[in-house]
């Protein structure tokens, strides 16, 4: 897995510029796809950009 196309559930919150508990909402309904390496949660930049796309708000990506 290449680690530098992922975010963390936080920093996809801050990309979103919704809490931290929407997006573990929005993960655990599947509605923004995650996958986990051991305990933690990562969401592909491209998933995430598709996502923000759907809802219309976001900020940069972190580089």
């Amino acid at each position: 897995m290449n680690y530098e196309h992922y975010l963390l559930p936080e920093e996809a919150s801050k990309y979103l510029r919704v809490s931290l508990s929407t997006v573990n909402e929005l993960m655990k309904r599947n509605e923004l796809a995650a996958s986990n390496d051991g305990a933690i949660w990562m969401i592909s930049r491209s998933d995430l950009e598709d996502f923000a796309d759907c809802i219309g708000e976001r900020e940069e990506l972190p580089d």
